[in-house]
């Protein structure tokens, strides 16, 4: 094939050619900081459900609340915060604010079992989990079995729990204005614990980097400028963290919708023009 000449074999492992950034950024929180804030005022996501929207600059404030708020749980560099949720106006937000303070961000599948949440959790050691509602009460008691004692926030109520809307209301108006994302003195460093998909066994930890994670953002094999996308891929795979992270770099409007139906998809491109779209869950 001719595609098979972009691929070397070394030691029975097959390796594709080496990209490298030639961006400016020093870190996936500056690259964010700086293109939400410059996208102002335009749509950042629409509900499809309710028709709520969210501009950049409202993104941008609930990202700074959460931030705000993680670093007064102690999160600093190079600690894990864990978020398991299905996709909606919130999902990406605790992400973005680990970001901006330089921790790492790491995806939970929302469907997991007992067992995976159990080895989850001994494989990462979040500080906090930020879950849906579905996903609670696996998280609890694997905490609880596990002897750990994570903060977990919830989308939504749940007993034990905190509120992910009172998260939002914890900081002052005069704290946000004066918020600013932690630089980071190495691209290099990790951003994002991923997971493999576990088919053949416990889902495994992989790493990626602030420089990983530019690269794939400000790539534009994908040309979302302006664009009107959707997807289904929750955060747990890495579409949907490619995906929300291009969608900003590129200033785009994303259509938000939980589950993957045929008919509906076909509504909701027509509904709303879409020009990008990625049906797939597991990619």
């Amino acid at each position: 094939m001719e595609n098979s000449k972009n691929f070397t074999m070394e030691n029975n492992v097959y390796k594709g050619k080496i990209l490298l950034y030639t961006g400016n950024y020093k870190s996936l929180g500056e690259m964010v900081w700086i293109k939400i804030k410059s996208h102002g005022d335009k749509i950042a996501h629409l509900d499809a459900r309710t028709e709520e929207v969210v501009t950049y600059a409202e993104l941008q404030d609930k990202v700074v609340r959460c931030a705000l708020w993680l670093q007064k749980q102690g999160i600093k560099s190079s600690d894990v915060v864990s978020v398991c949720t299905h996709n909606h106006l919130n999902s990406i937000v605790p992400c973005l604010a680990t970001v901006y303070i330089n921790a790492i961000f790491n995806p939970w599948n929302e469907n997991m079992d007992l067992q995976t949440a159990l080895h989850l959790m001994q494989l990462t050691k979040p500080k906090i989990i930020f879950c849906n509602e579905k996903s609670a009460n696996v998280i609890l008691s694997a905490a609880k079995e596990n002897n750990y004692s994570p903060t977990i926030a919830v989308f939504g109520h749940h007993p034990d729990t905190i509120s992910f809307s009172d998260i939002l209301n914890t900081c002052r108006d005069a704290e946000v204005a004066k918020f600013r994302y932690v630089e980071l003195d190495d691209i290099k460093k990790t951003v994002c614990i991923m997971h493999s998909s576990g088919t053949t066994g416990m889902p495994k930890g992989v790493e990626m980097s602030n420089y990983c994670l530019l690269l794939i953002s400000e790539n534009k094999n994908l040309d979302m400028t302006n664009g009107v996308l959707i997807w289904f891929s929750s955060l747990y795979w890495i579409s949907g963290v490619m995906m929300n992270f291009k969608a900003i770099a590129q200033g785009a409007k994303v259509i938000i919708y939980p589950e993957f139906d045929e008919e509906t998809t076909c509504l909701l491109i027509e509904k709303y023009k879409v020009r990008k779209e990625l049906a797939k869950r597991r990619l």
